[in-house]
């Protein structure tokens, strides 16, 4: 494991217990391992990993309605979920980027030392093609689990806030 691995997990870890907990309830069920969840005003968000599979899922919407539902598991074995993750001078940053016809998502959180501590978000970001069309930061603490950047198929980090 990267010593940027070993950060990011450290942050989280020990991070976390600087930040309010507030949790949203997951889109994942019961046979599933969160490795995302965000909630976003009345809809949540939530990416899950198969715990009997190497299946991941990405399920937008509620309990009663979900909106939208990507899976790799519709693919015939190709990944289509990416992580990638950069440290910052006192915090860092990490995605998890999927596509679906010509929309790029990318899930993240970051933390960033300020003057007062650290500033935690975390939140999505969609793009249709090159064109960033919606930044949505979560209500709640919406980090990337820690299984995620151990289990999830590595990509190299790209910036997303400038795009």
């Amino acid at each position: 494991m990267s010593n940027v691995s070993r950060f990011f997990i450290v942050m989280m870890v020990l991070g976390g217990h600087h930040f309010p907990q507030v949790h949203a309830e997951s889109l994942c069920v019961d046979h599933e391992t969160i490795f995302f969840n965000c909630k976003l005003h009345s809809k949540t968000a939530s990416l899950c990993k198969s715990k009997s599979e190497d299946v991941v899922t990405y399920r937008f919407g509620d309990k009663s309605r979900i909106d939208l539902e990507i899976s790799d598991a519709d693919v015939r074995q190709r990944k289509i979920f990416y992580f990638s993750s950069t440290s910052y001078a006192g915090g860092g940053e990490a995605h998890i980027r999927f596509s679906r016809a010509r929309y790029t998502y990318y899930l993240y959180d970051k933390t960033v030392k300020t003057d007062g501590g650290y500033d935690f978000s975390a939140g999505i970001v969609v793009f249709r093609g090159r064109v960033k069309i919606a930044d949505h930061i979560c209500t709640n603490v919406g980090s990337i689990r820690g299984s995620a950047y151990v289990e999830m198929t590595r990509e190299k980090y790209s910036d997303i806030s400038g795009k």
